[in-house]
Formats: C-alpha cells, structure tokens, sequence
C-alpha cells in the first residue's frame, strides 16, 4: 500500500507542475498578446512610374541628403555696386532612385537654378518669407529638371546650407 500511496503523490505532484507550467505559458502568452504591437500592414501604392510597390503603413524611409556643390554664385540685378549672392545647396529625398538620377542631370539642374538665382535682386530675398520662397521655387526647378529628363521627380526639401550677399 505504501508504494501505491508513493506512485499516487508523485502522479499529483506532477500533474501539479505540469498545470502550473501551462498557467504560466498562458500567462506569458496573453501579456505578449495584449503589450505587443501589431505589424502594420502592408499596403500597395502605385509609383510615380506607374508600377505598384508595397509601402508598410506608418513606416517613412530615412531621409538621404545630397549636397549641390561647389556653391552657386551670381550677380544680383539692379544693384548700383557690384553685389553677389552665395548660396550652398543640399537636397533632401526619402527615396533610393532620386539622387543618381540628380548626379546624372546635375549639369543641367545647376544649369536651371543659376537662372533662378540671376534674375534676383536684393530686395526679393531680403526677408525669409522671401527666401523661404526661393527655396520652394528653387525645389520646383529641380523636380522639374527631373520630370523633364527621367519622368518622375521625388526631390522633397532643398536647403540653404549657406545663404551670403556681398
């Protein structure tokens, strides 16, 4: 009797752990199930190219920065002096294709922008506004080159890294 007692605990000491075992992978599984975010989901979006690609919701790509260099330098118009305008170029693009197509039609973007840049005189880029306007049509002028030339644009900022009149 005694050994069927024995064999009788040990069954019920191991159906004990053997229940706390899955009580407790239930409770780790339901803290996972309700602290844990889920994946967003994909969703497709057609290019500017016109073929579908998949973007995952929520998720922007890292900015890349490319920088138009040597600076930009031309005279400003109207002046009764010589005055000169020294602008430092960097464009921003959250997409892998833009900047080796920008490499690829610098020669003409820089072209674009010094065109830009000598119709100015000094009193349309004495406040910021004004300059945050030059900016703006300074990026339009580049995407413009870029859907010229490529078909499709995808710079999204250019900035003035150094702005100087003399």
């Amino acid at each position: 009797m005694a050994i069927k007692d024995l064999e009788s605990g040990m069954n019920k000491k191991i159906i004990m752990i053997a229940v706390q075992v899955l009580v407790l992978i239930a409770a780790v599984g339901a803290t996972w199930f309700f602290v844990h975010e889920p994946a967003p989901e994909p969703v497709a979006v057609v290019g500017e190219d016109g073929k579908p690609t998949i973007e995952v919701a929520g998720q922007k790509k890292e900015p890349e920065y490319y920088s138009l260099s040597p600076s930009f330098v031309v005279n400003l118009q109207n002046e009764r002096g010589i005055r000169f305008l020294m602008v430092e170029i960097d464009l921003m693009s959250r997409r892998d294709d833009v900047f080796p197509r920008v490499e690829q039609y610098e020669p003409r973007i820089r072209n674009d922008l010094l065109m830009l840049f000598s119709k100015l005189d000094r009193e349309a880029i004495a406040t910021a506004e004004q300059r945050q306007q030059l900016q703006d049509e300074a990026l339009a002028t580049i995407n413009a080159v870029l859907n010229a030339e490529s078909g499709k644009g995808g710079v999204d900022a250019v900035y003035f890294t150094k702005f100087v009149i003399q």
